[in-house]
């Protein structure tokens, strides 16, 4: 994979970005954290101190192809200024002659940020018309969104047919983590999956359990996996022995035992995902628990990924005992599961130009 740190920029060059701000956002639009934004810094503060010029692209939401208010980029462009100490221009629209003309204008150092890409509906579509139009932007394309690198969409795949592609910073270390801790884990070790949608996440604790002792397994998906088998079909994978509520909304007391004991005993530690119903009160008692419990670990080396997750982690103010906290919530779960076989890293491996 060509990384940014072989590539020779000359002042002037104009580079298209492609970043996570994917933040969540109130009403109007107003970053509510800035955990993502903060990891896309270092990868253009090396831009601005080569002098190049940057344009960049990415999404916010799930806008369906409309120009949504509440997505807009207004506010992330200035706190993004503000975060970095440098002026991030924000532009109305994402692809045209006006976009060009203001990305051609740019002076080395500057930086312009599009509009959200994911208002044209081509951007799910992994759109070539689409990729060309972006491609017009800039002269080399860089890619540091880890978290999208599990999608196949025009900004992060078709577009390396068109441009020179490169792996920023963030997106170079998060897949020289996880590889080692996929191919090399201290051990025990034990993957933690919590949140919904069985249907996608089923397959991928499948391959889990191939690759790591244990996985343990709590939220909406243990529900739906008991309800469908009433136990546990797979070796190693352990599910709630009890939980909280008649509703089943958190594991419970026995479970938060026995998942603590195992994570007691373990050297490393995969977690994405809640395991309970963590919006409504009590019902964030076991997640809270995991947490404390991995913090608590002074031998483990701890990867954490998946926004909830990321989360419960800033607000117990365990950000300092976990080791890495990925940007990635599916793409980290998808890159272990797959052996890093994602469609990103396939094209950034695989671009000739």
């Amino acid at each position: 994979m060509k990384t940014l740190k072989n590539l020779d920029i000359q002042p002037g060059l104009r580079v298209l970005l492609r970043v996570d701000i994917n933040e969540p956002v109130d009403s109007h639009g107003i970053p509510q954290s800035t955990f993502r934004l903060e990891r896309v810094l270092p990868t253009i503060q090396y831009l601005r101190e080569k002098h190049a010029r940057i344009i960049l692209m990415a999404h916010l939401g799930n806008p369906g192809g409309e120009n949504v208010a509440q997505f807009r980029f207004d506010y992330m462009a200035k706190e993004l200024s503000r975060l970095g100490g440098f002026t991030v221009q924000k532009l109305d629209s994402i692809t045209g002659a006006f976009a060009e003309s203001q990305a051609e204008s740019l002076e080395p150092g500057e930086v312009l940020l599009l509009e959200n890409l994911r208002f044209d509906k081509r951007e799910e579509q992994n759109s070539d018309a689409f990729a060309l139009e972006l491609s017009r932007l800039g002269e080399i394309y860089v890619n540091d969104s880890f978290s999208v690198s599990h999608r196949s969409h025009t900004s992060t795949v078709a577009i390396t047919k068109y441009l020179p592609s490169y792996a920023g910073f963030l997106l170079t270390e998060e897949v020289e983590i996880l590889s080692e801790v996929l191919h090399n884990p201290t051990r025990p070790a034990i993957a933690i999956v919590g949140g919904a949608k069985i249907s996608t996440k089923l397959p991928v604790i499948k391959a889990l359990q191939k690759q790591f002792d244990y996985v343990l397994v709590g939220g909406k998906i243990a529900n739906e996996y008991l309800d469908l088998y009433g136990k546990s079909q797979i070796p190693n994978v352990l599910f709630p022995v009890d939980f909280t509520g008649e509703s089943r909304y958190d594991i419970g007391p026995k479970t938060i035992e026995q998942f603590t004991h195992y994570i007691s005993l373990a050297k490393t530690i995969v977690w994405n995902g809640p395991l309970g119903f963590i919006e409504r009160k009590p019902y964030d008692k076991g997640t809270l628990a995991i947490a404390t419990a991995i913090a608590n670990n002074p031998d483990v080396y701890s990867i954490v990924g998946g926004g909830e997750t990321v989360d419960e982690i800033h607000q117990l103010n365990k950000d300092d005992k976990i080791d890495f906290i990925s940007t990635g919530g599916g793409a980290m779960l998808s890159f272990i599961a797959t052996d890093g076989i994602l469609p990103v890293l396939m094209m950034l491996n695989e671009s000739e130009i």
